[in-house]
């Protein structure tokens, strides 16, 4: 770290190391660092590379113009298709695919698109307009000369040619695929796009029935094998039934309709059928014993039976009539009268009668009583030889049985087969389409290339783009110090003064001029030096740059002559011993005795000084030039003759060479009481400037600021209203 002396006596601080700031701190006088995006200095920016964005635009949109001039005319035909996951089933049994949702149905509207993108599509498109055969395409293509391809490189020129200009729009939310191609030529352009449509329909379509036919011939085969199966299990079981002498009831006459479970053996078909039959013989029987048993024990003519027999009832129809005639005798007539005797003799056969014939009755039910006996004892006997006969084929039947269900799924499984290939077969003529066209391809117009306000626009765009690019670049590779502000940004040194840009022909004229913006500003400079320290101007002040021509000797003589007409005792020494300048303010010649002759003890300062006149400061030219200047300056010599020259004027001002790249100007600044580094707007250069002024500080100079020389606001890309350096004043007529 280094302390120099500014305004007010505040020390500033430089630090050796690392001259530029960091972001967000203060510089030397109360400012802050840049803004992220100055507004100020990008207009700066673009208006320095002016001429290289107009030139840089201009060539782009001349380029841009040759575009659309000189570019062939290419067209595009578009078509579209909408492409389902399902279709409208005609006969109710076609596949479909399942419906999907979100991420899956993404994945296959882009897998349609990847299929028309495919070489594969693109060769179906070749082979159905015959694109390959002839030349017609691929000229107009601009394929160039076709004579030395073999067909397979003309094939596949032909794809490419297709790939390249097929452009395939999946549009968002929808399933509706925009198909589109470019040629030179319109025609061939909707040709193209519409036979891309018609070759992904019947792509589509021979897909999904070459999925069928696949589908048809391995049912086909699976069916062939199933009827071998049934066939043989058949067979299997006949031979067995034949073997054990098995004869299946539940085929044929043997079952009898309406029957849900029918038995398969003729034994066991037997065995249920009596087994029924004695049910129903023991059913007769007790009916018929229980009417026995209420016809054993009571009178025949109280008999339900015999009260219902016509017969009877007739009977007992005459004993009713002819008892009321005889009771009707024995009214009027003695008991023993011949007609009562008749009539009782009549009754009494009746009665007769009616008893002979209520004791017929009541035999019969005995007789069906006994007969319903017997019947359930024959076929109980018969159901009893059956069961033997049933309990003996059951070891047989186990095996039956395992053929019989071997036989029924076979015949499931042939049937099931049977009736899905019927089902594939009548599908087998349904076109099973999921894609539809939507637009068909028109034969465009108008080119979609070149387009002029598109080339046009875009060259601007690019253009703009480069010349921004350009000017970015420059600006980052050229690091001249250009604004005052960078002064204090980036060399850490206090701005003494900004001096605008002389554009007349004579200094002195300007200098003395009323209202004169270079000497306003130099009078700036001047203030500041007298107020960067509180003891006033320094004893000796040294003037320096890090490079020639940046203004360091007119900024001296300058400071020096309006010290002098200040009433100030003022001696200006040119001390820049390889290209003195200063002498010329002076009219004197180089060869003159000077600092030189001094520094090597050949004539004392006294006699090489010429003395001041007319409000001029005295001068101390640089005398005859020394083959080594550095040695002159080294060792004390230099401090001693300021130390000398101090106590004689007020100030000494000392125009000392550059600091790049030689050590003389290093040497004086330790030397001078304080030192002024002078920059030239535009010209002096960060870096340089930054290791001059480093130089000087480890050289132990005291640095009181920096002079900017030679600014024009206008050049570096600032307007007059936002140039604050300056200061216009207005004249009274």
């Amino acid at each position: 770290m280094r302390q120099v002396q500014i305004a007010a006596g505040r020390p500033y601080e430089i630090d050796e190391g690392d001259l530029a700031p960091a972001e967000g701190t203060v510089s030397a006088l109360g400012y802050t660092n840049q803004p992220v995006v100055d507004v100020r200095a990008l207009w700066a920016m673009l208006y320095r590379n002016r001429i290289a964005i107009i030139l840089i635009v201009a060539t782009a949109l001349l380029i841009g113009l040759a575009s659309i001039l000189f570019m062939p005319r290419v067209y595009q035909a578009s078509a579209s298709v909408q492409v389902d996951q399902q279709t409208n089933k005609i006969l109710g049994t076609e596949d479909t695919e399942p419906v999907v949702s979100g991420a899956d149905a993404d994945r296959f509207l882009q897998t349609q698109v990847d299929v028309l993108n495919s070489r594969t599509m693109a060769k179906r498109v070749s082979d159905r307009l015959g694109l390959a055969r002839s030349d017609d395409f691929l000229t107009s293509e601009g394929a160039g000369s076709l004579d030395e391809l073999t067909p397979a490189q003309r094939e596949e020129k032909v794809i490419d040619a297709l790939v390249m200009n097929l452009t395939i729009d999946l549009r968002r939310n929808s399933r509706v695929v925009g198909i589109a191609f470019k040629s030179r030529d319109p025609q061939m352009a909707a040709r193209i796009a519409n036979t891309y449509c018609q070759e992904y329909i019947q792509s589509n379509i021979q897909r999904k029935f070459s999925t069928g036919d696949y589908s048809r011939q391995f049912l086909q085969n699976q069916l062939g094998l199933a009827k071998d199966r049934l066939e043989a299990s058949e067979r299997a079981l006949i031979s067995y039934a034949r073997s054990t002498r098995l004869i299946d009831a539940s085929n044929g006459a043997t079952a009898q309709s309406g029957e849900a479970d029918q038995p398969r053996s003729l034994v066991t078909a037997n065995l249920v059928q009596l087994n029924r039959a004695l049910g129903d013989a023991k059913a007769q029987r007790l009916q018929a014993q229980q009417r026995w048993e209420q016809a054993e024990g009571v009178p025949a003519t109280t008999l339900p039976e015999v009260l219902s027999n016509s017969a009877m009832q007739e009977l007992l129809q005459q004993r009713a009539a002819l008892n009321a005639d005889l009771g009707q005798m024995r009214q009027h007539l003695q008991p023993d009268h011949p007609t009562v005797l008749r009539a009782s003799a009549q009754l009494s056969e009746l009665d007769r009668q009616a008893r002979a014939l209520g004791e017929s009755i009541r035999n019969s039910i005995r007789n069906q009583y006994l007969t319903a006996q017997r019947q359930e004892a024959a076929i109980s006997g018969q159901v009893n030889a059956l069961k033997s006969d049933t309990l003996s084929e059951q070891d047989l039947g186990v095996r039956y049985n395992i053929l019989r269900r071997e036989v029924d799924t076979n015949r499931q499984m042939y049937e099931s087969l049977l009736q899905r290939f019927k089902e594939l077969s009548a599908e087998a003529g349904v076109t099973n389409n999921n894609i539809t066209v939507v637009d068909n391809a028109d034969v465009p117009r108008r080119p979609a290339s070149p387009r002029p306000l598109v080339n046009m626009a875009m060259a601007l765009i690019v253009g703009l783009g480069l010349a921004l690019l350009y000017a970015y670049g420059r600006e980052k590779l050229d690091d001249a110090i250009r604004d005052p502000r960078d002064v204090e940004a980036k060399l850490h040194l206090p701005l003494l003064g900004v001096i605008p840009e002389f554009s007349g022909t004579n200094l002195y004229e300007a200098l003395d001029a009323p209202y004169s913006d270079v000497a306003e500003a130099y009078y700036a400079v001047r203030s500041s030096v007298e107020l960067s320290s509180n003891q006033g101007l320094p004893p000796s002040l040294l003037v320096t740059s890090s490079n020639k021509g940046e203004g360091k000797s007119t900024t001296s003589y300058v400071l020096a002559r309006d010290m002098a007409r200040l009433g100030r005792k003022v001696l200006l020494i040119d001390a820049d011993l390889r290209r003195p300048s200063l002498h010329r303010y002076f009219d004197m010649s180089v060869g003159s005795p000077g600092l030189s002759s001094v520094l090597a003890r050949l004539i004392p300062a006294s006699e090489a000084i010429r003395p001041a006149v007319d409000g001029s400061p005295a001068f101390l030219s640089s005398g005859p030039l020394p083959p080594d200047p550095a040695n002159l300056f080294a060792g004390t010599a230099v401090k001693d003759l300021l130390a000398e020259l101090s106590g004689e004027y007020d100030i000494v001002v000392v125009d000392a060479p550059p600091v790049m790249a030689l050590a003389d100007a290093v040497e004086l600044s330790s030397a001078a009481a304080a030192s002024i580094f002078v920059v030239e707007a535009g010209t002096a250069h960060f870096g340089q400037a930054r290791t001059a002024v480093s130089r000087l500080l480890r050289g132990r100079g005291n640095l009181i600021g920096c002079v900017v020389t030679k600014y024009n606001a206008r050049k570096v890309g600032y307007t007059e209203d936002s140039d604050y350096y300056n200061y216009s004043y207005t004249k009274e007529s």
